[in-house]
């Protein structure tokens, strides 16, 4: 308990220097008149607009909003539940998100250290708090809230807690796409549970259809089909089936061709390309590697990374990760001693630092 309590004041610290140093690189800005107005527009940048929009309004079937149906609503939910208290929703995303994630930064150690050392746990920790996009746990987004979910999943279905497993798999069905993924982990570790049986693995199988068919519903009875945040997103994300191979090649080509020294060659080309080939790479790499990774961690990396990468125009690489524990698991392995974790922690929060600083100003930055 004291080693979760000191672990917590440590994300506590973490999250302060973050939000407080982005504030002293962009201060002298004339966008921002006061903390707490650079505060209110950092937490609601991008998607959290959006969410902001659904947390006040709710799901709409006409005007442009109607495009927000693709945001799953148990975030917008909770946010605007809480938001009844606050009654200042750039804030209340701001609070939630962060307790989310230090929560889901405490579950996490817990999870780890069912497998590892405490040592290793702890870098895991920090590579995970300090990463170029952690900054996305501590805006209105519905990064932290998934996160808490899936290692709590994760966490409880190791202890064979496979109801409330279940239950939270999910609600993290309900908070971001990806966790329809979370369903073939816990049937996973189902079979590699010495005790199961049938009645264990009835919960895994209700709510893996209890909870999708919820946000299903939803989309027919605003659209009058279960699929139509589909279109939502080929429309207006141009997300839509491609072969993983072609739209990192694009990816790429977008970083070589275009001849600008700009955040869209060096983002949206580089960057995208950089961080979705690294995650294949690392989605293989993990059958080999020691200490050895979950067979059931290997296949949530590697169908997250499918995922993410088979879509038109991959937006957002290094934000997924965020989204997929494992992947920080490995990166801590392949980084393997403790000079050369500082050498990529030194450009990783350089990195951190120069992104949280364009995001606030209100460009893209994943």
């Amino acid at each position: 308990m004291d080693k979760q309590i000191r672990l917590g004041k440590l994300l506590i610290l973490n999250r302060v220097l973050i939000i407080l140093i982005t504030y002293l690189l962009v201060s002298k800005s004339p966008i921002f008149t006061s903390f707490g107005n650079f505060l209110n527009t950092y937490s609601l940048r991008w998607d959290g607009n959006s969410y902001s929009f659904l947390a006040l309004h709710g799901y709409v079937a006409t005007g442009t909003e109607k495009v927000y149906i693709v945001f799953p609503p148990l975030y917008p939910l909770i946010l605007g539940l809480t938001n009844l208290v606050i009654r200042n929703i750039g804030l209340t995303g701001f609070i939630i998100s962060n307790i989310f994630f230090i929560w889901g930064m405490l579950i996490l150690h817990k999870l780890l250290k069912l497998d590892y050392s405490e040592n290793f746990s702890l870098w895991v920790i920090i590579i995970y708090s300090f990463f170029p996009t952690t900054y996305f746990f501590s805006v209105t987004f519905p990064e932290s809230l998934f996160f808490l979910l899936t290692v709590s999943s994760f966490y409880l279905i190791r202890k064979n807690k496979f109801w409330q497993s279940s239950l939270l798999a999910g609600t993290a069905t309900i908070t971001k796409p990806f966790g329809i993924l979370l369903w073939p982990v816990l049937l996973i570790e189902w079979y590699l549970n010495k005790n199961r049986n049938l009645k264990s693995l009835l919960p895994i199988i209700l709510a893996g259809i209890f909870f999708p068919a919820i946000y299903l519903a939803i989309n027919v009875y605003l659209f009058g089909k279960p699929l139509a945040f589909v279109n939502f997103l080929s429309q207006n994300w141009q997300k839509h089936f491609t072969f993983f191979w072609v739209s990192i090649l694009d990816s790429w080509k977008r970083g070589v061709t275009t001849t600008e020294l700009s955040n869209y060659k060096y983002l949206t080309g580089y960057g995208e390309a950089i961080f979705s080939t690294v995650a294949w790479i690392f989605s293989f790499l993990a059958i080999f590697l020691k200490p050895k990774i979950r067979i059931s961690y290997i296949v949530y990396l590697l169908f997250g990374t499918l995922m993410f990468t088979s879509t038109g125009f991959i937006l957002s690489a290094p934000r997924y990760l965020l989204s997929l524990p494992p992947f920080f698991i490995i990166l801590n392995i392949i980084l393997a001693k403790p000079w050369i974790k500082v050498i990529f922690l030194t450009f990783s929060i350089g990195a951190l630092f120069y992104l949280s600083y364009y995001f606030a100003l209100g460009q893209w930055t994943f």
